[in-house]
């Protein structure tokens, strides 16, 4: 689903002057999202609501602050970033993260029983280098890959220099391709 910039104006101007359905219309459309985002980096459905919540609180506290350089979506994804690092990097969570449930599985067709195992092994050893990863390397490899963000789009999101952007997510596939050798080809 593309925005267009217009559509992103009159919602933020809508927002910023107080109109509770603008609110609504931000949440519908970009929930699933933002979930998204926070489940595949806190790996836990209840800390991913928890934290979706909270990007949303934050959008609708600082919407005055959005100058429109990014789209919305962009900047909900910084929010959202920037919200799960910190949790990640809390001495709290690095403690409770054993035990916790794992990615978001990557949904499938109907395969044969033998090919559905191979699948489900595939997609849990993806799920585990992913959750491995640095928390970094872990948020440029959702925005892109999972979520289809342009490097420029993750770029701004994470506030970041394209250039890191490239090479966090050069160094990420080095990684995953590392831990996934037995599953290619």
């Amino acid at each position: 689903m593309t925005e267009r910039t217009g559509d992103d104006a009159q919602l933020v101007d809508r927002l910023r002057r107080g109109d509770p359905r603008a609110f609504e219309e931000l949440v519908i459309a970009h929930q699933h999202r933002v979930f998204g985002v926070a489940l595949r980096m806190l790996g836990s459905r209840a800390e991913a609501e928890e934290a979706a919540q909270e990007v949303f609180l934050r959008a609708h506290r600082a919407i005055a602050d959005f100058r429109g350089d990014a789209k919305l979506s962009t900047w909900l994804y910084a929010i959202a970033s920037r919200l799960c690092l910190n949790r990640l990097a809390s001495s709290e969570r690095r403690l409770a993260r054993e035990g916790e449930e794992t990615l978001a599985r990557i949904p499938s067709s109907h395969p044969s029983p033998a090919d559905e195992l191979e699948r489900s092994e595939r997609d849990a050893a993806l799920h585990r280098a992913i959750a491995e990863l640095s928390d970094e390397r872990r948020m440029v490899v959702v925005l892109r890959d999972l979520e289809g963000l342009s490097y420029e789009e993750i770029a701004a999101a994470l506030d970041l220099e394209l250039g890191t952007v490239r090479s966090r997510l050069h160094r990420a596939r080095l990684d995953l391709k590392e831990k996934l050798e037995r599953f290619l080809p």
